[in-house]
């Protein structure tokens, strides 16, 4: 272990990103201590135990896979353009990418052992340094769950083709955090598959089509899922994007009070490689709020033409997003024409928000078969031991007791049943 690593890792350009990690410079400034004259026991054991701590506080015990993590999530100009698929081996950028993947691979496998080697004739004539070395822990080694992409930038190139660059080659779902206008990782998803989703076989059948043909590159159709509370109308949208995050999609969940940063949005995932549904939650807006018209201007008829890697899909409980009052239709039927027309074009408007969706899925609450049906299924898929007689009978008070008949509602139930009988056997 020589100044010579110290040297390439100077030399980077594309990846220089990596520099700035914390164990990477904190290795870098340990070859440093083992390479000088004037360095005590204490402050290079504390160094090489600090790269092991920072690897724990990132919830990756391997130097190795940590490095190979950076590579993978970090986004320049190279990562983006394999993402686009707008680079090839060929290319400069490419070529010097190669150099600096393989400077990032010997970085990537410096050994422990030969460090504590190091550190032994360092202090060669201290025995406790010796014990204390011997105990130090091992950080690194060819991790054996690696993501297998390979250090060579044509392996790269196919890799972030197919899963990005940055943060999205990493994570599938995301909330964009208005404060700080970023793309926030959820680290624990909603895990539900469409094969969960019962009765509901028109409505999979036509979303699941729609995001079929958006993927493929053709012109798709914004989605409003609209019906009852409870039916499916999110879990749909959730299920989809597990369906199909491995063939370049992702979920970005936009709380209402962002909707005015649309514009902003759609001009940063704009010109990425992946294809992004927004996804806005139980949709409804009060009269006197403005957001709709920012909104309505990206699902159609703003200056901006909709990028064609973004579609919207959004769920609400009423068939007309926009609250209207009674005193709003007060000039439709008066005298003065002058307020019959203020009032029409005000109802038109909040009426023309739905109407901008191309598509309307409708989700109802099922009927008693259908519930207890579901109920069933579910008991089945967590391993629940009941007479079926019993299931229903305790199912029919938990939705009179609660929410009525829904499939949240049986999920509800379920997971209280399930809960309860396992505290039993216990």
């Amino acid at each position: 272990m020589t100044d010579k690593l110290l040297l390439e890792l100077a030399s980077l350009s594309i990846y220089i990103n990596i520099t700035e990690d914390t164990a990477v410079k904190k290795l870098a400034e340990l070859i440093r201590l083992l390479n000088g004259e004037s360095v005590t026991p204490e402050e290079t054991v504390k160094v090489y135990c600090g790269i092991y701590a920072h690897l724990l506080r990132n919830g990756c015990s391997n130097f190795y896979q940590h490095v190979e993590n950076l590579t993978l999530r970090d986004e320049n100009i190279f990562t983006l353009s394999c993402e686009k698929g707008r680079i090839n081996i060929n290319d400069p950028i490419a070529k010097q990418a190669d150099v600096e993947l393989r400077i990032l691979k010997r970085l990537a496998e410096v050994s422990c052992a030969e460090i504590k080697e190091k550190i032994r004739e360092k202090f060669s004539g201290n025995t406790l340094v010796k014990q204390i070395t011997d105990g130090l822990p091992d950080w690194n080694s060819i991790a054996e769950d690696s993501p297998n992409a390979g250090w060579s930038a044509e392996e790269r190139i196919s890799w972030h083709r197919k899963n990005g660059a940055g943060i999205f080659c990493s994570h599938y779902f995301f909330i964009y955090d208005g404060a700080t206008q970023n793309f926030v990782p959820v680290k624990n998803p909603d895990p539900i598959t469409l094969d969960r989703l019962y009765f509901v076989e028109n409505q999979k059948r036509l979303a699941v089509k729609n995001t079929r043909i958006f993927l493929a590159g053709r012109t798709a159709n914004n989605i409003l899922f609209y019906g009852d509370r409870g039916t499916g109308k999110s879990s749909m949208v959730k299920a989809i994007a597990n369906e199909f995050c491995r063939d370049g999609l992702r979920l970005v969940e936009i709380p209402k009070r962002y909707l005015e940063h649309m514009p902003k949005i759609t001009s940063m995932l704009s010109g990425r490689g992946l294809k992004f549904i927004l996804f806005i939650d139980d949709l409804a807006f009060d009269s006197a709020e403005s957001e709709y018209t920012a909104l309505k201007a990206v699902l159609e008829g703003g200056i901006e033409h909709r990028p064609d890697n973004i579609l919207l899909y959004a769920t609400t409980n009423r068939r007309h997003i926009v609250k209207e009052k009674f005193s709003e239709r007060e000039g439709l039927y008066s005298d003065n024409s002058d307020d019959e027309i203020r009032a029409r074009d005000a109802i038109q408007e909040k009426l023309s928000l739905a109407d901008r969706f191309g598509i309307t899925i409708v989700f109802t609450s099922p009927a008693k078969k259908e519930y207890l049906q579901i109920v069933h299924k579910m008991a089945e898929e967590s391993d629940i031991k009941i007479d079926p007689a019993l299931l229903e009978q305790k199912a029919m008070q938990w939705e009179l007791a609660y929410n009525g008949m829904s499939p949240r509602t049986a999920r509800q139930f379920i997971d209280w049943l399930k809960g309860e009988m396992e505290l039993e056997l216990d």
